[in-house]
């Protein structure tokens, strides 16, 4: 079950919409990691020209009429006041699902432009939740995702992690559209043990630029070839960032010990995880 509202005010009267697959919606569960979230999701959505759908899944109010659906309205509207004020004039709506919050997200990302949800930082341990539902959503949805820490930089270069040019171009293609979006150069970057085949990732990485940039691309953009693990290669090259960008766990292996994983745990800033492409 959905109640999808536009404000707070008129959710017993607002009618079932499809949710646009052009939006940015962004999970949110009462905590100070959801509401940072939110605060990002509004800058991004605001960015975009789109709808922020604010969503929170509240199986624990199912059939209730009472104090339980209460809380859930209470959570929903917080989190739209946080977010009109951070964008006013922010073209906002909130949406109550009743589905385990794991499931909502998959199903959220499968209808939405854009999904962000939070990551508690170290500071606050009662958010742990939040983490670990960031770190699931990041292995099972089907669409970009968005996951903020405590840390959400306003200006900075977009970082795109890659480990080769054909694998990783929609990484670099997510990554430079950003970029784009907020006037911030792009950094690509690889970190290796070979300086062989360091070598032929920079030039390949840098013939693909070179073609958009022939295509009337406007980003700067520089690549960084890096001797070292790529973990802390990230964690040092996003403590200025504005925004990571990593390429989509492979869906064989578990999450654990992935880069992804480990980005979001340690970059210093928000991570974007792109969309696996589409074969068709």
């Amino acid at each position: 079950m959905t109640t999808p509202t536009s404000t707070p005010d008129d959710a017993a009267t607002a009618e079932p919409t499809e949710q646009a697959a052009t939006d940015v919606t962004v999970a949110v569960d009462g905590t100070e990691a959801g509401l940072r979230a939110v605060r990002w999701a509004a800058r991004e959505a605001a960015l975009r020209g789109v709808t922020l759908t604010v969503l929170h899944a509240a199986p624990y109010s199912i059939g209730s009429t009472g104090s339980l659906r209460a809380h859930a309205d209470r959570i929903l509207a917080r989190a739209f006041t946080v977010a009109v004020r951070a964008e006013p004039g922010l073209h906002a709506r909130t949406l109550l699902v009743e589905e385990d919050p794991r499931a909502a997200l998959v199903d959220a990302s499968r209808r939405t432009g854009l999904l962000v949800v939070g990551l508690a930082g170290r500071e606050v341990p009662e958010d742990g939740l939040v983490g670990s539902l960031a770190l699931d959503a990041a292995a099972a949805v089907d669409g970009p995702l968005v996951v903020v820490s405590h840390r959400m930089p306003s200006t900075g270069a977009v970082v795109a992690a890659v480990r080769d040019a054909v694998t990783d171009s929609p990484t670099i293609l997510a990554a430079r559209e950003a970029a784009q979006r907020y006037g911030a150069t792009l950094e690509v970057v690889h970190a290796t043990r070979s300086p062989h085949e360091g070598a032929d990732t920079r030039d390949a990485i840098e013939r693909l630029l070179q073609r958009w940039a022939d295509r009337g691309a406007t980003v700067p953009a520089t690549v960084h070839v890096v001797r070292g693990h790529v973990v802390e290669t990230l964690a040092a090259r996003t403590r200025e960032a504005r925004l990571l960008v990593v390429g989509p766990p492979d869906r064989r292996r578990h999450l654990r010990g992935s880069v992804s994983r480990a980005a979001i745990r340690t970059a210093g800033c928000p991570v974007l995880v792109a969309a696996a492409p589409t074969h068709r």
